[in-house]
């Protein structure tokens, strides 16, 4: 019985800490499988507390040794930054040596073939209080598409936590579906579109959360509200939003406030600051996506911090 079938029948009779002792006796053989597993276990923490750092050793190993998941693991941190020196050429480095072998692989190199960007004019709305500005064009529509393939099967309906109860309630203002390309999913693609916000929005990459995906089904809405955090010390500075369709009616965006309705073409990105230079919510920032009429409304979010952020790092 290999190592694999060893852990996850311990797993299926409830004995998680010889499951564990297990796979981490395989992993000092150098179990690619066993490291594999270790690293899922750490760096989720699941199970265990959360080490980013000894999970990228693990998949370190593991990727040494020819493991496929565990180079595009890799891949994904290297991108991301996440438990080692930030680095776009090493991820795509991974990820083209497996190309061959690997479909994913091939149809992330072959859209990062395509040109980069296009020669962007931005169409400034509102030059202050807030600053709001449309790039026309900002993704390609191969782009879009990727971005839409992939969240397609993981959106799932908009949820809070009840703070009485604890329980998770349906969403009181947002009642799209939607996901978010956390660090194990920010494949090169999505890096290189977050990569370009970064640049289009004058600030750096590791501002950004995670890119976060919203589909809005016939009836479903945003309504107004204000993408500023109350009582945090590292702010939402700016907000983007990528269109990937425009194939719906209804869903337009809006700032009532301003008394200002956008309707966005496939491919646009609207950029609209959320704090004044005192650091102060802008009340005319608030905004909403009105209910679609007709036909499914897609887009991608990315909210910009004032400092460097990471989901799985608390202030």
């Amino acid at each position: 019985m290999s190592v694999e079938q060893q852990v996850r029948s311990l797993l299926s009779n409830g004995d998680q800490k010889g499951a564990v002792l297990l796979a981490e006796e395989a992993a000092i053989k150098n179990d690619t499988w066993a490291c594999f597993c270790l690293a899922e276990w750490k760096i989720a923490g699941q199970g265990m507390p959360r080490d980013i750092d000894a999970a990228f050793e693990l998949y370190r190993r593991a990727a040494s040794l020819g493991h496929l998941p565990s180079n595009l693991r890799l891949a994904r941190l290297y991108a991301t930054g996440t438990g080692t020196k930030n680095s776009f050429e090493r991820a795509h480095e991974i990820v083209s040596s497996f190309a061959p072998q690997d479909k994913f692989s091939a149809a992330e190199i072959a859209l990062l073939s395509g040109e980069l960007e296009a020669d962007l004019s931005p169409d400034v709305i509102r030059a202050t209080g807030p600053n709001i500005t449309k790039f026309s064009g900002f993704l390609s529509i191969a782009e879009c598409e990727w971005i839409r393939s992939l969240a397609a099967g993981l959106v799932q309906p908009s949820f809070v936590e009840d703070p009485q109860t604890g329980e998770r309630i349906p969403h009181p203002i947002r009642t799209s579906h939607g996901m978010s390309f956390g660090p194990l999913q920010e494949n090169l693609p999505v890096n290189r579109i977050n990569r370009r916000i970064a640049k289009w929005s004058e600030t750096d990459y590791s501002w950004g959360e995670p890119l976060h995906v919203l589909r809005y089904l016939p009836g479903q809405q945003y309504r107004p509200h204000f993408d500023a955090l109350p009582a945090v010390t590292n702010q939402r500075i700016k907000t983007a939003i990528v269109f990937l369709n425009d194939d719906f009616k209804g869903g337009e965006t809006t700032f009532p406030e301003l008394d200002l309705k956008l309707r966005m073409k496939s491919g646009d990105m609207l950029l609209f600051d959320n704090v004044g230079s005192d650091g102060r919510r802008l009340d005319l920032s608030k905004h909403a996506g009105l209910p679609v009429i007709a036909g499914e409304k897609w887009i991608a979010t990315r909210w910009i911090r004032e400092e460097p952020y990471h989901p799985w790092i608390r202030d």
